[in-house]
């Protein structure tokens, strides 16, 4: 490569990593404030709530299922109008078992024999249930009681189309806990810029909820169900709603090696969508702003952050700028790897951070290659979590 060339490399990898760090969610956060705030709407009156499907695929849940429907029997919403199915997909433990314990009036189990995967299990679960609104969740996650009315408020607009709340990680490794608390904080602050200008660009599949008719069934081999579900809204021209005050706590996962896997799958379940074109429209130039903004720049960072490397590098003697730039890389890559190599490093904040976001990046370059070169399975990555242990209309700190 001529040095042009490498000119031109470097300042566009520059250009892609600062964007997607700093600059965008500077843009939105400067563009919302010039912006009024944009109302939340009155709460529904009881005898205007609609009915609720409340869906929970289920894998091999023993250990937090019966915490998860003892929860969700607890919401506040009627009765009348709240279902709650469990769709087990071939469970070998005692998921079906704890879940029959429940089987009821509220209660309705799904109890497939085979295991085909969660897009599956969505697709049929959605064709049993009753409600105009289906609220879709993990088995481990826990709703605060308001959750669901605070999320189903926003669908008295007729343009919101699905509504995302603050699912908070009451727990897990240490290796994660700083960088991912730091991570999420700027993530929740850019849902919340994004929301009050129009519409985020995606729910957390921990909880959310979504009008019956513009959920469409998803390819039985869907990696990413919850961002397919997203964009499925965008494209049909409505809104994505995050509302902070839905409060919801998932448990973490207990070892950054399977937190690592997990990010390795969700990766490669973005170069699936990237493939398939499951994206904005070009004919909706906001919302594919947006998309590109907050979605892809970002999927793009393994390799901004590996041009810039190169191109530093080989510009070494071409100014001080290139040589700080290398410098600064170093540092930065040092620090991680302290984190991984030197007992209690991960106590000192800028490591665990810079841990958490080499790790990070990792994961979603070896996901993006595993993605386009290899057909990937619908079939459930189930990761082992622990029962959550602080009660959940309790305070906690953000996710």
């Amino acid at each position: 490569m001529t040095d042009l060339g490498m000119l031109v490399v470097f300042w566009l990898s520059t250009a892609m990593i600062v964007y997607a760090q700093l600059g965008y969610p500077l843009l939105m956060r400067f563009w919302a404030r010039l912006r009024p705030e944009r109302p939340r709407p009155a709460p529904c009156p009881d005898d205007e709530l609609p009915r609720v499907s409340l869906i929970i695929p289920a894998y091999n849940e023993e250990v937090v299922l019966r915490d998860k429907l003892e929860n969700s029997l607890k919401i506040d919403y009627p009765t009348d109008r709240l279902e709650i199915l469990v769709a087990s997909d071939g469970s070998r433990d005692r998921t079906v078992e704890i879940a029959r314990d429940f089987a009821g009036s509220q209660v309705l189990l799904i109890d497939n024999q085979v295991n085909r995967g969660k897009a599956t299990v969505l697709n049929e679960a959605v064709l049993r249930a009753t409600g105009e609104v289906l609220c879709l969740c993990d088995a481990n996650v826990m709703f605060r009681s308001d959750a669901l009315r605070t999320l189903i408020r926003w669908l008295r607009e007729p343009q919101v189309g699905a509504v995302t709340g603050d699912v908070r990680l009451q727990c897990g490794d240490l290796d994660f806990a700083e960088g991912e608390s730091f991570y999420y904080r700027l993530e929740r602050q850019l849902q919340c810029d994004e929301t009050s200008l129009g519409s985020t660009m995606g729910v957390d599949g921990g909880m959310y909820v979504i009008r019956r008719e513009l959920f469409q069934p998803i390819p039985t081999d869907t990696v990413l169900d919850d961002f397919l579900i997203s964009m499925n809204v965008i494209r049909a021209g409505r809104q994505i709603i995050y509302d902070p005050e839905a409060i919801a706590l998932e448990n973490g996962t207990p070892k950054s090696s399977v937190e690592f896997r997990r990010r390795v799958r969700v990766a490669a379940g973005v170069s699936q969508t990237l493939k398939r074109g499951q994206f904005p429209s070009v004919l909706h130039p906001g919302d594919f702003f947006r998309w590109v903004s907050h979605k892809l720049v970002r999927w793009l960072g393994p390799l901004a952050f590996i041009a810039l490397a190169v191109t530093s590098l080989g510009l070494w003697n071409s100014g001080w700028i290139y040589r700080l730039a290398v410098i600064i890389q170093v540092l930065f890559y040092l620090l991680a790897l302290c984190g991984w190599l030197v007992p209690g490093a991960l106590s000192f904040r800028p490591v665990n951070i810079a841990f958490y976001f080499v790790l990070s990046h990792i994961a979603l370059g070896i996901g993006l290659l595993k993605g386009t070169f290899f057909r990937l399975s619908g079939r459930w990555k189930r990761t082992d979590r622990s029962p959550i242990s602080k009660p959940v209309n309790s305070e906690v700190s953000g996710r």
